[in-house]
C-alpha cells in the first residue's frame, strides 16, 4: 500500500501564521470572508504550537460560519487532528466520516485514509509460509510498494537552490548542452519557497488524488490533496501501464473534419483579401491627404493600389502552400538552425519512436516524414508540408531528452495523425500567412534598435522610432487577428490527434505524461529565456500544447497535483465559451479524454481526471422559452459576455422600433413612420447594443481596489476554484519578477510574465491613453512602460481573470526603485461603450444611403 502518514499536524501548518493562506474561490473580499480567514489562520498556528483548546475552539467557529467553503473544510481537518491529540478519537472519527462524503475525490481519499489510521485494527491473521509480495487489486490497478524502497519511477522537479533572501527567486539553471545525456526526469528550477529554501530529503510516490511527500518518517505530517503547501509539494508520476492489444474505437467522421479545414482556410483567405484591400485603401487615402497638403510628386497615389487585390491573393496562397515545406524549413534554418533528424540518433532516444513511425506510414500506404531537428532546450514537437509524400516531423533536443522512449513515441503518434488527417496542409498554410505580418513586426522592432544606435540626430532617432512603432504595432495586430479563421480548426485538430496516437501505440498514460511534461518544459523555458520566445509565439499553432496554458499550468504542476489545477479545465460549466479565441482545447479536458481511453482498455490511469468535474444536475421540468431567457439572464455567463450578447439583443429593439414605425405608417400620423423598414436602425442599433452590454458589466469587471483587503493568493489557490469565470475578477497585489521581451516588441505589453513564488502569471496592460500612449509616451509625459521594467522585482496590482488561461488586468505595476506604471483598462472599456454608442447613434442619424 501507499506510504500512510501521521495525522497528528496537517502540512498545511509548516508555514507560519502570518503566511498561512486559504484555498478560496476568488470572489470580492467581505467582511465575514476576512474574519474567518483569520480565525482559521489563528486556529491552525494554535494547532501547530500544541494548544489544542484554543485550536478547536477557533476552528469550530470556522467550521460553523464556513462549513462548506474551503475555508471550512480545511479547518475541519485540523480538528481531525486536535481531536486525536486530545483523546477525543470519537469526534475524529465523526468528523472523518463526514469528510468522507465529500463530492471532492481529493477531499474524500484523504478522509477515507485517516479513517483507517483512527480505526483500531482488525487482529492480524496466522502468518503464512510465504513471501510478503504486493498483489495489485484489479479494480483499481495501483501498484503497491514498500516505504522503505526507492521508487523506480521518475520525479519531476529536484533540488532547488537557496532563493535570493531579497526577491525570493531562484538564479535560473543554465540550459542543458547539446552533449548532456539523456536525463532520467525533467528537472525544471521552479521559483523557491519564500519561508523555506530547502526541500524534504524523503517524498511518497504521488498518486494523483492525494499523496504528497511528507516533512520527516517519523510522525510526518499529512499534505491535505486539494489544499497542498507549495513549499513542500514535488510532482511524481504513477508510470502507469499501457494496453498491448487495445480494442479499437469507434472511427473518426474525417470527412466532415476535412471539410471544416478546407472552410477554416478559404475563411482566412477572404480576411486577408479584406486586410490586404483595407490597407491598400487607406494608404492611398493617406497619400491623397499628403499630397494636397505639400502639393510634392511623392505623395503621389499609387495607382496600382486602386485594383481588386483578389488575383493576387490567389496566386499568394497557391505558392505558399506547394512551397509550405520548403519555405518552414527555410525559415526554421534561418532563425533556429534546424537540421535533419538521422534515424541513429531517434532510435537512441526512442526505438518504439522508429517502429511507431514504419508501421504506421506502411499500413497506411505512405512515405514515412522528413525527420528534422530542433536544437532548442524546450520541447516541442509538430508537423507540416502540403502532401503526405513532403511532409515533415520536426522536435527539438529538449523533447528527446526531457521526455521517456514511450512518451516520444506518443508525440510522433501525435503527428502521424495530423499528416494522415490532412490538418496539416491547411495549418501550415495559415502559419505561412501570419508569419508574414509577424517577421515584420519582429524584424522592425529589431531593426529600429540597431539603426538607431548609428544616428546621432535626435530628430532622425524620433522619427524612426515614430515609424517603427507604428509598422511594427500594426503588423502584430494583423497577425493576431489572421489566427482567428484557423483556431476552431487547430482546437479541433488536437482532440483527433491525440485519440490517433493513443489507438496507435496504445498508450493514453504515455501521451498523457507527454503532454504535461512539454506544459512543464515550456513553462521552464520561458523562466530561462525570461521571455516568450519569438518562435514559440510565432509557431503556437502547431505546438503540441498551446503557450498560453502552459505558462501558467506548467509552472503551477511543479507546486500542486495536477488534478487540482486542472480541475477547473474538466469541471467549469461555462468552459467550452471561454476558449474560442485560443488555438488549443484546454489541457484538462485532454488529459479527461485520455484518461478515458485507459479506462475503456481497462488501465491504470496516470491521472484521476476520468470522473473528475462529473456532477449530477437536478433533474428539471420542461422550462418554457421565456422562463429559459430569465435564467439565462440571471446568469454570470450573461454578464461575462453582456457586450456581445448585447448585440443580438439590440436587433429586438429593432423589431419593437420597426413595429412602431409599421403602426404609424397605418394611421394619420406621418412623424414616426421613417421607423418601417429602415435599415439604418439596424446597423446603429448593433454597436449601442455592444455598449449596453460592455456598461452592464463594467462594474462587476472592476470592481474597487481596496489595498487592505487586497489578496495575495498563491498560483495554486488561483486555480483550485472551478467555478470562476473572468467576470469573479478578484483584486489581488502581487509579488515577483517582471519577466517579457524589451524594447519595442514589448511596447504594447505583447509579452509581460510575472514569476512569483508558485508560478507564473500573464499580465495585460493597457496604457490610460491607449495604444498611443504605449507607443508614444512623450505625447502625454507618461514615461514608464511595463517593458522599462522587465528583469525587476515588481509588485503587481489589478484584478484577477480565471478563464481558459489566468491573466492579470493590471491596475498597477511598481517597481522596488519606485517607478510606477499605471494601466487603464476600467477607462478605455468606458471610453469603448461610450464610444460605440456615439457611433450608432450617429448611423441612425444619417439615415439609409
Amino acid at each position: 500500500m501507499l506510504e500512510q502518514l501521521s495525522i497528528d499536524h496537517p502540512s498545511y501548518l509548516r508555514k507560519d501564521a502570518s503566511e498561512s493562506t486559504v484555498m478560496a474561490p476568488p470572489t470580492n473580499p467581505n467582511p465575514a470572508d476576512s474574519s474567518a480567514k483569520q480565525s482559521l489562520e489563528a486556529g491552525l498556528a494554535a494547532l501547530k504550537q500544541q494548544d489544542y483548546p484554543t485550536a478547536i475552539a477557533l476552528l469550530e467557529s470556522v467550521t460553523q460560519t464556513a462549513a462548506n467553503q474551503p475555508s471550512g473544510i480545511r479547518a475541519q481537518m485540523g480538528l481531525v487532528g486536535a481531536y486525536k491529540a486530545t483523546g477525543n478519537v470519537k469526534k475524529a472519527i465523526a468528523l472523518c466520516s463526514s469528510l468522507a462524503k465529500s463530492p471532492n475525490s481529493q477531499v474524500k481519499t484523504w478522509a477515507d485514509r485517516v479513517l483507517t489510521e483512527l480505526t483500531p485494527p482488525r487482529p492480524p491473521k496466522p502468518p503464512e509460509n510465504k513471501p510478503k509480495s504486493a498483489e495489485t487489486p484489479p479494480e483499481t490497478g495501483f501498484v503497491a510498494f514498500d516505504a522503505g524502497t526507492k521508487s523506480p519511477k521518475k520525479t519531476i522537479g529536484g533540488d532547488r537552490p537557496t532563493a535570493d533572501k531579497k526577491t525570493g527567486f531562484l538564479p535560473l539553471e543554465p540550459a542543458l548542452e547539446p552533449g548532456n545525456a539523456k536525463s532520467t526526469h525533467i528537472s525544471p528550477p521552479p521559483p523557491p519557497p519564500t519561508s523555506q529554501t530547502s526541500e524534504p530529503e524523503n517524498s511518497t510516490e504521488t498518486a494523483p488524488d492525494t499523496e504528497i511527500s511528507g516533512e520527516n518518517s517519523s510522525g510526518s505530517p499529512t499534505d491535505i490533496p486539494g489544499f497542498a503547501s507549495p513549499d513542500t509539494y514535488q510532482l511524481t508520476w504513477r508510470e502507469a501501464g499501457r494496453a498491448k492489444s487495445p480494442r479499437p474505437l469507434k472511427p473518426l467522421k474525417l470527412l466532415e473534419f476535412r471539410l471544416q479545414a478546407v472552410a477554416s482556410a478559404i475563411a482566412l483567405f477572404f480576411l486577408a483579401r479584406f486586410i490586404l484591400q483595407f490597407l491598400l485603401t487607406n494608404t492611398n487615402s493617406l497619400l491623397v491627404q499628403l499630397y494636397i497638403f505639400s502639393r510634392l510628386p511623392i505623395f503621389a497615389p499609387i495607382q496600382l493600389f486602386y485594383r481588386d487585390p483578389t488575383p493576387f491573393v490567389q496566386m499568394v496562397f497557391g505558392l505558399l502552400l506547394a512551397s509550405s515545406p520548403w519555405l518552414i524549413d527555410a525559415l526554421l534554418k534561418l532563425f533556429c538552425g534546424i537540421e535533419t533528424l538521422r534515424g541513429s540518433v531517434l532510435s537512441k532516444h526512442s526505438k518504439e519512436a522508429s517502429r511507431v513511425l514504419r508501421s504506421f506510414c506502411t499500413k497506411q500506404n505512405m512515405p514515412v516524414p522528413v525527420l528534422k531537428l530542433l536544437p532548442l532546450n524546450v520541447p516541442v514537437a509538430f508537423s507540416y508540408g502540403c502532401l503526405p509524400r513532403f511532409a515533415r516531423i520536426a522536435v527539438s533536443r529538449g523533447l528527446l531528452e526531457q521526455l521517456t522512449d514511450d512518451e516520444i513515441a506518443t508525440i510522433f503518434a501525435r503527428e502521424l495523425g495530423h499528416i494522415s488527417h490532412w490538418d496539416f496542409a491547411p495549418m501550415s498554410l495559415a502559419l505561412l500567412v501570419i508569419q508574414i505580418p509577424y517577421l515584420i513586426y519582429w524584424q522592425v522592432a529589431h531593426w529600429q534598435e540597431r539603426l538607431c544606435d548609428l544616428m546621432t540626430i535626435e530628430f532622425l532617432r524620433s522619427a524612426v522610432k515614430f515609424v517603427a512603432a507604428a509598422i511594427s504595432a500594426t503588423s502584430y495586430g494583423i497577425y493576431k487577428l489572421l489566427r482567428w479563421p484557423m483556431l476552431w480548426l487547430s482546437r479541433r485538430r488536437v482532440y483527433f490527434s491525440d485519440r490517433t496516437a493513443a489507438e496507435i501505440t496504445g498508450n493514453p498514460n504515455g501521451l498523457t505524461r507527454a503532454l504535461s511534461k512539454i506544459a512543464i518544459g515550456i513553462a521552464d523555458n520561458i523562466e530561462q529565456q525570461k521571455q516568450t520566445s519569438f518562435f514559440l509565439e510565432s509557431f503556437d499553432l502547431l505546438l503540441p500544447v498551446g503557450v498560453g496554458q502552459a505558462v501558467t499550468l506548467g509552472s503551477a504542476a511543479l507546486h500542486a497535483p495536477l488534478e487540482q489545477i486542472l480541475l477547473w479545465d474538466v469541471s467549469n460549466q461555462e468552459r467550452n465559451w471561454l476558449t474560442v479565441n485560443r488555438a488549443h482545447p484546454l489541457l484538462g479536458e485532454r488529459l479527461k479524454l485520455l484518461a478515458l481511453y485507459a479506462q475503456f482498455w481497462q488501465l491504470e490511469t496516470e491521472l484521476d481526471l476520468a470522473n473528475a468535474g462529473v456532477q449530477e444536475q437536478p433533474t428539471k421540468g420542461k422550462l418554457s422559452l421565456f422562463k429559459s431567457i430569465l435564467e439565462f439572464k440571471d446568469s454570470k455567463l450573461f454578464l461575462q459576455g453582456a457586450p456581445f450578447f448585447g448585440i443580438p439583443m439590440s436587433l429586438a429593439i429593432v423589431g419593437v422600433l420597426w413595429l412602431i414605425g409599421w403602426i404609424f405608417s397605418r394611421t394619420s400620423i406621418w412623424q414616426l413612420d421613417w421607423l418601417w423598414g429602415d435599415r439604418s436602425i439596424i446597423w446603429g442599433c448593433l454597436p449601442i447594443g455592444f455598449s449596453i452590454g460592455t456598461l452592464m458589466r463594467i462594474n462587476y469587471f472592476f470592481p474597487d481596489i481596496i489595498p487592505r483587503e487586497t489578496a495575495s493568493p498563491s498560483l495554486p489557490e488561483i486555480l483550485s476554484n472551478p467555478d470562476s469565470l473572468p467576470l469573479d475578477a478578484e483584486p489581488v497585489r502581487l509579488e515577483g519578477q517582471l519577466l517579457g521581451r524589451s524594447g519595442m516588441s514589448n511596447w504594447l505589453g505583447q509579452d509581460l510574465i510575472l514569476q512569483t513564488a508558485t508560478g507564473l502569471v500573464r499580465l495585460h496592460y493597457v496604457s490610460r491613453f491607449g495604444y498611443i500612449g504605449s507607443l508614444w509616451p512623450f505625447l502625454f509625459k507618461e514615461t514608464t512602460r511595463p517593458s522599462d521594467l522587465i528583469g525587476t522585482s515588481v509588485v503587481a496590482t489589478g484584478w484577477l481573470r480565471r478563464g481558459a488561461t489566468v491573466a492579470i488586468d493590471l491596475e498597477s505595476l511598481r517597481s522596488q526603485g519606485g517607478k510606477v506604471s499605471d494601466s487603464g483598462h476600467p477607462i478605455w472599456s468606458a471610453i469603448l461603450a461610450f464610444a460605440a454608442a456615439i457611433w450608432g447613434a450617429y448611423i441612425i442619424i444619417q439615415g439609409p444611403r
